[in-house]
């Protein structure tokens, strides 16, 4: 039934459940439901005492209780939809007509009461997404000068420089400008180790800062921070409905008539208008339509809890109907952050030189093997080279001016097919290189190519486990990557995948996942959420790895993992199978019931009390099913 918006005491200092529940606690049918229960029970005292004027605190009961109904029902009808509200004002109307006051009020406080209870039941199961996002303070320290001013949270705007205290949650996204301290950012990222931050890191709102002062240039504050959009985003997904659901509330809507026709069928049978009542009361679709949100709410929030953001019931809903699962190589099934191993010169050029080259021309890259480059180049101390006319070719590789060169920094093919070949030493040190498992990026000037650097990444350390999880689920795991086939096999062979495609460029991958859903696949690729967009976005579902603070991850997937932990993708699977078989069960258990309901109120078997027990417990023991996915 609709809920009136109590505003109820603030609750700003009050503990977490206590903002779960006060908008259910103090909603007007929680208020009238009380006041009914009373009347009733007040009813049965006197009734129980032989006194005088017990039917008439039934009829009391019935009307308080049947108002929030009948207003209601008034608004569904008003906006011609015939809804579950209308068979129960119905129901309890018809009671009181008849002069079936008890029967009424009875119905009347245990339909109104059991809404106010499964809403109550609801507001656990959201509950889950409160234990994940924990508070920030309402005060901060900010340096003003040499000055600390303490100020409301609400006040503050990037820039600010906000000073933390050892043992104070943070309340900012930031960089760290001053200080240095370990920093507990599980709250965000699930990284059960406490992380050392320095001068340059970023630091997230809700994490804990453990030991040291920390100066933070806030970045993001407010309603911007990761924190907060992470609320966001799952208060929203819960709101959402899955495929599943919309079918069930298009049956549901059949219901009503039905039950109008057929209580009238059965009033019109037997002469006994009591027994059609009765059979309005056992025929809501109530449990029907609380089948799958419930459900979905409940998977939700576990998901949430489990720091996996899933963007709405239909990807809660479609994850677990994967048939292959593609993984993006690096950053997925390695850690992502690969190192220089080692430099061929080809030429006259020198090492140093042509590692300050590369890294200078990988100035404003951000894929990891550039970074790693330049990595390398602070390692050993070489001052980089502004480079212009920088550009970068997806899967390719980059170009840019530098020392008034042309210097051109990727894949050996690429450069291979702007006539640009290797020599035939060249050849046999690209060959040596990837049969040991390096990737291998070759370095042009001009028009000759200058040299080779290897890198090397490593296999994440729950790879393995992920990838048997994912097996034992009857998943078909594929690896994707633009790197070269040796270093490709090497990867995949470590992780257990056997099935590796390499020397992949964004179009090939968009190509292979089409390919693999035409053939009537469901496919859910594993990325980072950034590069390879067009995979990502064309496949069932998204998956972004490691997305904390990473706007663009975090908007453009489907789900977002916070941490870098492959072992989510089979939970969040495992979790989607469970929650369509907690859906399937309470579809069918909320269908049974009712048609078994129906032929008893028709025999006359059960009264209309009877028949609200029944209605009640069928509803609640749905709720109570699907609130299961939060153990």
């Amino acid at each position: 039934m609709n809920r009136a918006k109590a505003p109820g005491p603030c609750g700003c200092c009050a503990p977490p459940w206590w903002t779960s529940y006060r908008e259910v606690l103090f909603s007007t049918e929680t208020l009238a439901s009380v006041i009914g229960f009373g009347f009733l029970a007040a009813g049965w005292v006197l009734a129980g005492l032989r006194g005088r004027g017990s039917r008439w605190l039934f009829l009391a009961a019935a009307i308080i209780a049947g108002l929030p109904i009948l207003r209601s029902c008034l608004a569904s009808l008003r906006e011609r939809r015939i809804s579950v509200e209308v068979l129960v004002g119905l129901a309890i109307a018809a009671s009181v007509s008849v002069g079936e006051f008890h029967a009424g009020a009875v119905v009347a406080v245990m339909l109104l009461g059991g809404g106010v209870l499964e809403q109550i039941t609801i507001a656990r199961a959201r509950r889950s997404v409160t234990a994940l996002l924990v508070s920030v303070p309402e005060k901060v320290l900010v340096r003003r000068g040499d000055t600390e001013v303490e100020m409301p949270v609400s006040e503050l705007r990037a820039g600010d420089r906000v000073v933390a205290r050892p043992g104070e949650r943070l309340a900012v996204d930031g960089i760290v400008a001053g200080g240095a301290s370990a920093v507990d950012e599980s709250p965000i990222t699930g990284e059960s180790v406490p992380l050392d931050k320095n001068c340059g890191d970023k630091v997230f709102a809700g994490s804990i800062n453990q030991s040291g002062m920390l100066e933070i240039e806030a970045q993001k504050v407010g309603e911007d921070t990761t924190l907060a959009r992470i609320r966001r985003l799952v208060e929203e997904a819960q709101a959402s409905q899955a495929p599943v659901q919309r079918i069930a509330d298009k049956v549901a809507k059949w219901y009503v008539p039905a039950a109008l026709v057929l209580g009238a069928v059965v009033w019109a049978a037997t002469g006994q208008m009591v027994r059609g009542i009765t059979v309005l009361i056992v025929f809501c679709p109530c449990a029907l339509v609380l089948a799958t949100p419930t459900a979905i709410v409940a998977s939700i929030g576990k998901a949430a809890r489990r720091l996996i953001l899933v963007k709405g019931g239909e990807f809660a809903e479609t994850v677990g109907q994967t048939h292959i699962v593609a993984l993006d190589k690096t950053g997925t099934l390695t850690i992502g952050k690969p190192k220089v191993t080692g430099l061929v010169e080809l030429n006259s050029l020198g090492r140093t030189a042509l590692l300050r080259l590369a890294a200078s021309a990988e100035r404003f890259s951000e894929h990891p093997v550039g970074k790693a480059i330049r990595q390398a180049a602070e390692r050993e101390a070489l001052p980089l080279v502004e480079a212009s006319d920088f550009r970068t070719l997806a899967g390719c590789g980059v170009e840019a001016r530098v020392d008034g060169k042309r210097v051109r920094v990727g894949r050996p093919e690429w450069l291979q097919r702007q006539s640009l070949a290797l020599t035939l030493e060249g050849q046999q040190h690209l060959n040596e290189l990837e049969a040991q498992g390096h990737t291998v990026l070759a370095v042009a000037t001009d028009d000759e190519v200058a040299g080779l650097i290897a890198v090397r990444d490593v296999l994440r350390p729950e790879a393995r486990e992920a990838v048997a999880r994912l097996r034992e689920q009857s998943i078909r795991l594929v690896m994707l990557t633009g790197d070269n086939p040796r270093a490709a096999r090497v990867i995949a062979s470590e992780a257990g995948v056997g099935e590796a495609h390499a020397a992949l460029l964004p179009e090939d991958k968009l190509r292979l996942v089409r390919e693999w859903q035409s053939n009537g696949n469901h496919v859910t690729f594993v990325g980072d959420g950034i590069n390879d967009a067009p995979a990502l976005a064309a496949a069932d579902i998204g998956v972004a790895m490691g997305a904390a603070g990473t706007d663009v991850a975090i908007e453009t997937s489907d789900i977002a993992f916070l941490s870098d932990d492959l072992t989510k993708m089979p939970e969040i699977i495992a979790l989607s199978r469970r929650t369509l078989s907690i859906i399937r069960q309470n579809i069918a258990c909320s269908v049974g019931l009712n048609i078994l309901s129906v032929i008893a109120a028709g025999l006359g078997w059960i009264s209309p009390i009877g028949g609200a027990i029944i209605h009640e417990g069928g509803a609640m023991a749905v709720i109570i099913n699907a609130v299961r996915l939060l153990r």
